[in-house]
């Protein structure tokens, strides 16, 4: 027995549209970030978009209504394999959301994927519109700092009525909300041995917007992959802070990482007396290792941490740098 999957907005918990998307009953309600939604049309195409035969607007290839698995739905693009649509992201994007899958009108074999600056985030596998253990679902990708989205589709063994859908296919803007997968991994503890770093300890602070004590740079947690930080210093690309290293610090000890609140490209790197210790090459909040890092600075004068964009393009280039200490006792973490 199937029933409908209604979608729901975030916050207003709005219906996103009048067409339902069948599901089973075991799934849960997929819910939407509240913000602005950018339709895309199949004007909106970029440098590198191809078909094999026209793209319908709010139909199927084929001129019929848009239709999966009996189910019509009134906003989509229809294409036909082979088939490959390129979209700028909005600046101020967040996640994209689309239902992929065939049209009921025809029944070749096809496989739909979707590619984030050149990565592949989704894919059906081979399907058709008689495939019995696919179900049209929901899907969002998450494409903050990202400059352009792919929706590819494949043929099979030949492209005769080789028709698929993008159904609802919109991008939303607006102030990511992300889960955390550990919210204690960065216990704090009182400990006269740790001394936290903050912005008003630096010598230099040369960066492109704010610096935040204990937050990230957008106001919200320090969240590194999921993993929650009590302390350190949230940043935006590019960032220069040096900090003085006292004769009875041991020390210093951090996580950095590019934080959940954006996903812009970075470098993190640190210098100790100006010699480079630690480069975590380019990473974003999608692709990323959590692991922290400590350095003995006994004898040293300062420490650097630099934040740089790694992609010419600092739009939501935020690194937070997790729990950012001097140690002053050798067996202190």
């Amino acid at each position: 027995m199937k029933k409908n999957l209604k979608i729901f907005a975030a916050a207003s918990m709005m219906m996103l549209s009048t067409a339902a998307i069948a599901q089973t009953e075991q799934a849960e309600e997929v819910k939407i970030m509240e913000g602005n939604r950018v339709y895309v049309t199949k004007n909106d195409q970029a440098f590198g978009s191809k078909s094999y035969w026209r793209i319908n607007m709010d139909k199927a290839v084929g001129g019929e209504a848009l239709s999966m698995k009996g189910e019509k739905y009134e906003k989509g693009l229809g294409v036909h394999a082979p088939s490959k649509l390129v979209f700028d992201v909005p600046r101020k994007a967040q996640y994209f959301y689309v239902v992929p899958g065939p049209d009921d009108a025809h029944n070749g074999k096809i496989t739909m994927s979707i590619k984030v600056d050149g990565e592949e985030v989704f894919t059906t596998g081979q399907i058709s519109s008689k495939t019995k253990k696919y179900t049209p679902t929901l899907q969002q990708i998450d494409v903050a700092g990202a400059k352009q989205i792919e929706l590819i589709v494949e043929e099979g063994a030949d492209n005769g009525g080789d028709h698929a859908d993008w159904v609802e296919a919109f991008f939303v803007e607006g102030k990511k909300e992300f889960k955390l997968k550990n919210p204690n991994y960065g216990a704090y503890t009182e400990d006269e041995s740790l001394v936290y770093l903050t912005k008003e300890m630096a010598t230099t602070n040369d960066s492109y917007w704010r610096v935040m004590n204990n937050e990230g740079v957008d106001g919200g947690f320090i969240s590194i992959s999921g993993n929650q930080f009590r302390k350190g210093l949230g940043v935006h690309s590019t960032s220069t802070m040096v900090f003085p290293v006292k004769d009875n610090y041991v020390n210093f000890v951090v996580t950095p990482g590019a934080n959940d609140s954006n996903g812009g490209k970075i470098r993190m790197i640190i210098k100790i007396d100006g010699e480079e210790v630690y480069n975590s090459g380019t990473i974003n909040s999608r692709k990323q290792t959590v692991e922290e890092q400590s350095f003995n600075v006994k004898g040293k004068k300062t420490i650097t941490l630099i934040c740089e964009d790694a992609d010419d393009n600092q739009g939501g280039d935020h690194g937070s740098w997790g729990d950012a200490r001097f140690t002053t006792k050798a067996d202190s973490k």
